[in-house]
């Protein structure tokens, strides 16, 4: 896994638009904080006039169907989707079914597929990364992984 975000070009067009969306899955509180880590440095990174709308979802949420459909919304209308897990084993089917809603609700503006995954697990490695990586080609999407927020290193542009 590589263990850096690289700050892609788009961020610059956020910034210069003052705004950009994101949507969040995580998996529980210990991903969750992964996430509210990594926007806060995203928030400073892109600038007070940036407005940042974030839309945020639990794993377990996107159990009912309805909740998948309002997600998948979010997600397609968003610049940044960042899935927040454990590496262990698979991503669950509610996570997966949303996803593939997500996809045929997609339109082609340009949009980010963020893993923040494990730093290290000893379980099946890389089989999230993987399945994600294949969603963000399949998508048409940039694909990007990282562990965790004091991982995450910019590079000027």
């Amino acid at each position: 896994m590589n263990p850096a975000v690289i700050k892609p070009q788009v961020w610059q067009h956020w910034r210069e638009a003052h705004q950009m969306a994101l949507l969040a899955a995580f998996e529980d509180s210990t991903t969750g904080t992964r996430v509210k880590e990594f926007c806060q440095i995203l928030s400073r990174e892109l600038g007070s006039e940036c407005r940042i709308t974030e839309h945020v979802w639990l794993f377990n949420t996107l159990r009912l169907r309805e909740l998948q459909e309002i997600a998948a919304e979010e997600a397609s209308a968003s610049d940044l989707v960042i899935i927040s897990t454990h590496q262990a084993g698979s991503l669950p089917d509610e996570v997966k079914s949303w996803i593939d809603l997500w996809l045929q609700h997609r339109n082609r503006r340009q949009v980010i597929l963020l893993a923040l995954l494990d730093s290290s697990y000893e379980g099946a490695p890389n089989a999230v990364e993987s399945y994600l990586q294949k969603v963000a080609s399949q998508g048409g999407m940039e694909f990007l992984v990282g562990s965790a927020a004091q991982d995450v290193h910019w590079q000027s542009e």
